[in-house]
């Protein structure tokens, strides 16, 4: 995320993007990341033009053509065009559009106030990424910040998840693995314990034959905040002898999570204290 001034905070039906500019070096480099993975066929070129007209469609409902204008530097009337879809832009201009797009999406603060909304004790991520505005936004950040990674996997840790890591894993051609927390007869599994309390456990279940020392797996967590069971799940991974590339958690509650995963690079889209 650029430290430049904030462009925007707007909500519109629910949801509230806040856009701030990035440093120019951090879109020449990601620009540099994007030509490195889409530039070497006509099939990604045209994906990568498609996918600029796609993300200006999303954020034309809660980013005005003026705040579009200042953050791409593209022309408000040929803005438009884009988002109307008469006309596409060139790969080279889409590369631009998507770097600083990707950089200058404040999701933090998009999560924060969906996590807000909900008014409840309990928080529930199905109910937080059930807007499919939210899931695709994410998805094409997430998928343009993760395109340098030569990902394999994807392990979603709960079911809360599975909605963002099933387009993420369309948009990166991906297969996708689930926790589980019942086995099935027949299938052998890597198994992992998670104390509840001193009474209660958990048994999460890996399937054996989706994921082995090949691969180079992205973990996505929904929520941390003891860190218990995501250090179980990495446990199970690592017992499989795959490569852990990246770990992403959507939601971190407090502090407590981090000295169990101290040893792991985890990702946090957003942070709250607890109790919030």
């Amino acid at each position: 995320m650029g430290s430049g001034v904030e462009l925007s905070r707007k909500s519109v039906r629910g949801r509230t993007i806040a856009i701030r500019v990035p440093r120019e070096d951090e879109v020449n480099d990601m620009i540099s990341v994007l030509n490195r993975i889409y530039a070497n066929s006509k099939l990604n070129r045209l994906k990568v033009r498609l996918l600029a007209n796609e993300v200006l469609r999303l954020l034309k409902p809660s980013l005005s053509y003026k705040v579009l204008n200042k953050l791409t530097g593209i022309p408000e009337s040929v803005l438009c065009r884009y988002v109307r879809g008469n006309i596409v832009p060139s790969y080279e201009q889409a590369v631009r559009i998507l770097a600083r797009i990707s950089l200058s999406i404040d999701i933090e603060y998009l999560l924060k106030d969906l996590v807000e909304q909900e008014r409840s004790n309990i928080i529930d991520l199905s109910r937080v990424l059930k807007d499919p505005y939210v899931i695709r936004l994410l998805t094409i950040v997430l998928s343009l910040k993760l395109s340098g990674k030569n990902l394999t996997k994807i392990v979603a840790t709960a079911e809360a998840v599975m909605p963002l890591a099933t387009m993420l894993g369309i948009e990166l051609n991906v297969p996708i693995i689930l926790v589980k927390k019942k086995a099935y007869p027949g299938i052998q599994y890597y198994t992992g314990i998670v104390p509840r309390s001193p009474k209660d456990t958990e048994t999460l279940f890996l399937d054996k034959d989706l994921i082995s020392r090949r691969d180079n797996v992205l973990v996505l967590a929904d929520v941390v905040y003891t860190g218990r069971t995501l250090h179980t799940v990495l446990s199970m991974i690592e017992k499989a002898r795959a490569n852990i590339e990246d770990i992403i958690v959507i939601l971190a509650l407090g502090e407590n999570w981090s000295r169990r995963l101290a040893d792991y690079n985890v990702k946090v889209l957003t942070h709250l204290p607890y109790p919030f």
